[in-house]
């Protein structure tokens, strides 16, 4: 029961730990735009950061199949 009690403090603080880590991303993203842009201005270069993102990630993910558990990496017998 002692385990149990355990593994769920530590997944509790887990996924607290992820939450304030992205609103802390989030902000720190944010406060990088310089000041007097109005909010179209904002959203499209949050927009655009974000394709850019998905970008590397899409990239890393087919030039190293093997580390994604999705798509035909093989090594599964």
């Amino acid at each position: 029961m002692v385990t149990v009690w355990i593994v769920v403090a530590l997944l509790a603080v887990l996924i607290v730990s992820t939450v304030l880590d992205n609103r802390r991303r989030r902000s720190v993203l944010q406060a990088t735009l310089p000041p007097g842009l109005s909010r179209t201005a904002r959203r499209k270069i949050l927009r655009d950061q974000r394709a850019q993102c998905r970008a590397a990630q899409a990239r890393f993910a087919a030039e190293h199949p093997y580390l994604n558990n999705a798509g035909d990496g093989g090594g599964a017998l």
